[in-house]
């Protein structure tokens, strides 16, 4: 009897400690997934937020349309395709959106949206003509509206794209 009882000594020991390292690998495991989708959800609610000031801008260059006539003018955020200076004789190789600052002036800043933005949308206005054909004027006639928004943090960026046909 006395062997045996030498034998188990401090086995229990062990085994204790390697379920206690078991569930402490657990516990951190749990907590780094935890974290991360708690980011993952603020990152979407960001995006969420960026996108809705988006679709508020692109309304308000909708409802601009509809009340205002239309003229090409660099300083209010109404453009030609192609022609960020209004100035029909050069047209630029890349598109006004990409090629215009959106902090200043060449875009009109909407302010009627969500709060907790970072910074309020901007959008643009581009005529892109009569349709069916130029010659069929007057016509239905086509715009894009280009909206660009920011959500709470200025990294998260959302532009939106329509074709207003008035």
């Amino acid at each position: 009897m006395n062997k045996s009882k030498t034998k188990q000594t401090g086995a229990v020991l062990v085994v204790a400690l390697i379920m206690l390292m078991l569930l402490t690998i657990i516990g951190v495991t749990g907590t780094n997934v935890t974290s991360l989708e708690e980011k993952m959800a603020g990152n979407m609610r960001d995006r969420n937020l960026a996108f809705q000031a988006a679709e508020s801008a692109l309304q308000a260059g909708e409802t601009w349309l509809n009340t205002h006539a239309y003229t090409c003018s660099k300083a209010a955020g109404r453009f030609n395709p192609r022609d960020k200076d209004c100035n029909s004789a050069t047209a630029e190789t890349s598109e006004v959106w990409d090629s215009i600052s959106w902090d200043d002036n060449d875009s009109v800043l909407y302010t009627g949206v969500l709060s907790n933005l970072s910074a309020n949308p901007r959008y643009i206005i581009e005529d892109l003509g009569c349709l069916p054909a130029p010659a069929a004027c007057p016509g239905k006639h086509n715009y894009r509206i280009t909206a660009r928004a920011t959500g709470g943090t200025a990294d998260t960026i959302v532009m939106l794209q329509s074709i207003y046909q008035i």
